[in-house]
């Protein structure tokens, strides 16, 4: 009776200090709601997005602190985020320019391309009570034997609402949603020329700073 006992006891704490499994959510940025392109110029190659390492992992991010991260093994993005950054980033620049012609790298084509767009996030992450972003985007025009430039330094943050997986996730898309508007309205300003190329009459190698950051 004795070995019974002791036997119940030592599988009750082996039960007990066994792991717990963990209730995994996985999450997705979203484009919205925008509505569908009907336009065919003009013509952007969306490159691939360059985030730093620390944000390539399938673990939902908080900063902490300027020296401290904490990943949320709980909470996972059920897609590369940078896949994901650029999928939500080309639906809302054909909404925003009209055009049904912003092709994700690396399916572009060989045909006329108005623009080439690079787009560098530095950072994207939420804390206890914001997400933040601040990113950069370049686009590009090689016209014979003139380069133009032109980029778009975007950095702002949004309160979170309740702080749940799926509210961190709308809050990071509608930052994106607000990065591809500024990165639309700079593009529309530069007009095309008959053969599909960006006008070179105009401002070479432009950098506009946007921060709009609320507190």
């Amino acid at each position: 009776m004795i070995h019974k006992i002791l036997l119940t006891a030592a599988l009750s704490f082996l039960a007990a200090c066994a792991p717990t499994s963990i209730q995994i959510q996985h999450l997705q940025l979203s484009a919205g709601e925008a509505p569908l392109a009907q336009g065919s110029r003009p013509i952007i190659v969306l490159d691939r997005i360059d985030l730093p390492d620390y944000l390539l992992r399938d673990e939902l991010l908080h900063r902490e602190s300027s020296f401290s991260l904490r990943y949320d093994a709980a909470r996972r993005w059920a897609e590369p985020l940078d896949l994901g950054v650029q999928r939500v980033l080309g639906r809302r620049l054909e909404s925003a320019l009209n055009t049904q012609q912003v092709i994700l790298f690396p399916d572009a084509t060989a045909e006329t391309v108005d623009w080439w767009l690079s787009v560098t996030v530095t950072h994207f992450e939420a804390t206890a009570a914001t997400a933040k972003i601040v990113a950069e985007g370049r686009w590009e025009q090689d016209n014979d034997d003139l380069k133009i430039v032109e980029s778009v330094v975007f950095e702002d943050s949004l309160p979170l609402r309740s702080g749940d997986g799926e509210d961190i996730a709308k809050v990071m898309s509608e930052l994106l949603w607000k990065f591809a508007d500024e990165l639309a309205a700079a593009i529309s300003e530069r007009p095309l020329m008959p053969n599909g190329t960006a006008d070179p009459e105009r401002t070479i190698d432009v950098e506009t700073v946007i921060e709009t950051t609320q507190q």
